[in-house]
């Protein structure tokens, strides 16, 4: 008899989550996250980037629906997620101040974080205090921007990645601290060839964060699956599809 009503409730479990459409909200953080055209906003098909098929095809192994949107805001976007019930948001730092808010589902891979710099600058960086002899530019609501200013380091937010590279390449700021797989990838679409990597400061996983409401069973759900693609290959797969472009 007990054995009947597992079997119930777990199917009821199942149909409950084939039932629902999970939302996604993400920002322009190529090649992360962004669209085909590299605009600032774009919804399901449009909406590409590794972490972005990384996400779908964990969706798919788990059997789950989804929905995605791309907003010129991460601000906006993490609200969103924090507060609407069926929301999450990717590609997310897994932090000490947010890990109680959301539930996580990762991470979906790692990179480093470092400081940028023009070639014809000359700049040299030894340690992160020598940051504060520049304008260090970085983006709003992000966890590089949040670490740097947890040491005291003075940081120029922008909307986004994307204005960080014009306003480097403008002389708008004099280092631009951003991750390892976006931030060259950007500069090489902006065509900015006098571009550097002068210091690396830290490393992290990256994450999709499921609003708190998600239920237990979706988040092993989505992680099993996700756990399966990367003992297949196909994390590593999909990165590199995105490094040969």
């Amino acid at each position: 008899m007990l054995r009947k009503v597992m079997i119930a409730l777990t199917m009821l479990f199942w149909l409950n989550a084939e039932a629902q459409t999970f939302h996604l909200v993400t920002e322009p953080f190529p090649p992360l996250n962004m669209t085909l055209l590299y605009s600032s906003f774009g919804r399901n098909e449009k909406v590409t980037g590794f972490a972005t098929d990384i996400v779908r095809e964990t969706f798919q192994r788990a059997g789950l629906s989804l929905e995605l949107t791309l907003y010129a805001s991460w601000d906006r976007a993490l609200n969103m997620a924090l507060n609407e019930p069926g929301k999450g948001i990717y590609s997310a730092f897994r932090t000490a101040e947010r890990e109680n808010k959301f539930k996580w589902v990762g991470p979906l891979f790692e990179e480093e974080w470092i400081i940028l710099a023009r070639k014809s600058r000359n700049i040299t960086i030894n340690q992160l205090a020598d940051l504060n002899k520049y304008a260090v530019g970085s983006f709003e609501a992000d966890a590089i921007t949040d670490y740097l200013l947890e040491k005291k380091i003075n940081v120029i937010k922008a909307k986004n990645d994307v204005v960080n590279a014009m306003k480097l390449k403008i002389d708008k700021i004099d280092l631009w601290a951003t991750s390892s797989l976006s931030g060259p990838f950007i500069a090489q679409r902006q065509k900015m060839d006098d571009i550097e990597r002068i210091f690396t400061f830290s490393k992290s996983g990256l994450w999709l964060a499921m609003n708190k409401s998600t239920s237990d069973e979706t988040i092993e759900l989505l992680n099993s699956a996700l756990s399966t693609l990367r003992n297949e290959g196909r994390i590593e797969a999909i990165i590199d599809k995105y490094r040969e472009k």
